[in-house]
């Protein structure tokens, strides 16, 4: 265990964190700053691997984000094996220089476009049959994060998927609970 103190302002704040929690917080910090920098149209072409579940909350308050952050890890914990059920462990996303996408999911492969929007980063991927789904993206080296509103995440996942409504459930749940939760992937180049 470790003692983590904050100064903000004229207030300090002093938290005892394991490491694995302290990891997790400043990992968090370096996505939301250097990520936001290098994130472009530019980093997110090429062919990404799922990797593992990735869960954050919209809020940008910096101890909200610490406690945030062990409650991201729970969330994480409890949708991994909703992800295994479903065959994200194996699926594919490749995003071409020419605004088109393709997702490889167990047997089934999506095509459609996506629009990077730079100044808010994020991705707006759209299917043949014109369902859009829109995802914050950050790209740090050879990984990227696509984090979806969970409610709109488990929808689609659904509908591509054929979901029975137990498992959907667990995760709606969730989604129910956590107001501004994300949820999505963490790939790799």
């Amino acid at each position: 265990m470790k003692r983590l103190v904050l100064i903000v302002g004229m207030c300090v704040c002093s938290f005892v964190v394991s490491a694995q929690d302290l990891k997790s917080i400043f990992s968090g910090v370096v996505k939301s700053v250097i990520g936001d920098k290098l994130t472009t149209a530019e980093s997110v072409v090429g062919t990404w691997n799922y990797s593992a579940p990735e869960c954050r909350f919209e809020s940008e308050n910096l101890l909200a984000q610490a406690g945030g952050e062990a409650v991201s890890a729970r969330i994480e914990d409890k949708v991994k094996p909703i992800y295994q059920k479903l065959g994200l462990e194996s699926s594919v996303f490749v995003f071409n220089e020419d605004g088109t996408y393709r997702l490889a999911l167990k047997k089934r492969t999506l095509n459609g476009t996506y629009v990077f929007d730079r100044e808010e980063k994020t991705i707006t991927m759209t299917n043949k049959l014109g369902v859009s789904l829109k995802a914050q993206v950050v790209v740090t080296g050879k990984t990227m994060y696509l984090l979806f509103k969970a409610d709109k995440l488990m929808a689609a996942l659904k509908i591509l998927m054929s979901v029975t409504s137990k498992n959907n459930s667990a995760v709606a749940s969730l989604a129910e609970n956590y107001d501004g939760l994300l949820l999505g992937f963490e790939l790799k180049k």
